[in-house]
């Protein structure tokens, strides 16, 4: 009996995996995680009690596992979008180059000519 395997086409989806079938972005961000969490944990455990250690543990190691997990359009991870987001907020970028209006050229070109020809014959238009 023959066994059929797809093969992707685009190979840029494609990621190496370390232990447990996740990457190292993963496992360094799920570490980081873990030991925030769980130092926090141990902390607090003894002063404000099991559950609110536990909530706090979630709180502080959650953002973690966003940030390992998160991907958008399988290239923009969440720090990139962040810090894009960020960089949008602190320097905006400024339009390099402005447009012009045919439009205006022409109306303005017609009142020059207007202007000149009130100028050359002498006589006081009042605009409206």
């Amino acid at each position: 009996m023959a066994l059929y395997v797809k093969i992707p086409k685009d190979l840029n989806g494609i990621k190496d995996k370390v232990i447990f079938n996740l990457t190292k972005r993963q496992l360094v961000c799920f570490g980081l995680g873990l030991a925030i969490g769980l130092s926090s944990y141990w902390l607090t455990y003894k002063t404000i009690g099991t559950s609110a250690a536990a909530v706090l543990l979630f709180c502080l190691g959650s953002p973690f596992f966003l940030t390992g997990m998160y991907t958008k359009y399988g290239v923009f991870t969440l720090e990139k979008i962040v810090a894009n987001y960020i960089r949008h907020i602190i320097c905006p970028k400024m339009r390099p180059y402005r447009t012009d209006n045919v439009y205006r050229q022409i109306i303005s070109g017609c009142e020059y000519k207007k202007e000149v020809k009130m100028l050359a014959t002498g006589t006081k238009q009042i605009k409206n």
